[in-house]
């Protein structure tokens, strides 16, 4: 398919993207982005691993120590004007749909989205670095405030294959379970239904380290 064909309704275009397979899929933008996108080249549609979605691409010439190369770039990278490896979140999920309204750069400063699971709970959404969400983690209501107050926003953190809510702050990795817990330094904190999301404090229990469990550790 040499170029795209659209077709615009109201204010949205829809347009014509070839997978790798022959077939076709559209993907959105907003119509009033129709002529520089289509100026830029062909786009098509591949998929991507890590958004396990389709994602629109296409092959853009670049020039470097006079040598010629072809790079992939994104459609979000190219409209929010990024480079193509920067995380974009597509907010509604839909990784076709790339009108600006859609796209948000994602951050990991970002606060995290949540929602009342029920009367005394709340879980907060934790997202991969493409802000894809990857889990969520259960606090009560009554340390929702406190544990929201931080700059960086919670993502998930696997250690022995068990994901963990963590913040990566400039000061180091804290970990949402241990500030809810006030987890003294000679402590490690036990989830008793074994779901390492829960951070409910009915689902958690400060376990003091022994002085030959510290020495095991050290070795």
């Amino acid at each position: 398919m040499k170029g795209n064909t659209y077709k615009i309704d109201g204010e949205i275009a829809y347009l014509n993207l070839l997978k790798k397979d022959g077939t076709t899929i559209q993907a959105k933008i907003d119509a009033k982005d129709v002529n520089t996108v289509l100026e830029k080249g062909t786009w098509f549609a591949r998929w991507h691993k890590d958004y396990n979605n389709f994602l629109v691409q296409t092959i853009s010439e670049r020039y470097e120590g006079g040598k010629k190369y072809n790079e992939k770039i994104t459609l979000q990278s190219f409209l929010l004007e990024v480079h193509t490896k920067a995380p974009v979140r597509h907010l509604n999920g839909d990784t076709l749909d790339n009108r600006r309204c859609n796209l948000e750069v994602y951050t990991q400063n970002i606060k995290n989205d949540f929602y009342e699971l029920d009367a005394q709970t709340i879980a907060i959404i934790l997202r991969d670095k493409y802000g894809k969400e990857n889990g969520k983690a259960l606090v009560d209501k009554e340390d929702f405030d406190k544990v929201m107050t931080l700059q960086s926003c919670w993502v998930s953190h696997k250690i022995n294959m068990q994901p963990f809510a963590v913040a990566n702050t400039p000061q180091g990795r804290i970990f949402l379970n241990r500030i809810i817990m006030q987890t003294p330094e000679n402590a490690y904190i036990h989830a008793i239904n074994l779901n390492t999301l829960d951070n409910r404090k009915a689902n958690l229990e400060n376990i003091v380290l022994q002085e030959e469990d510290i020495e095991d550790i050290t070795k």
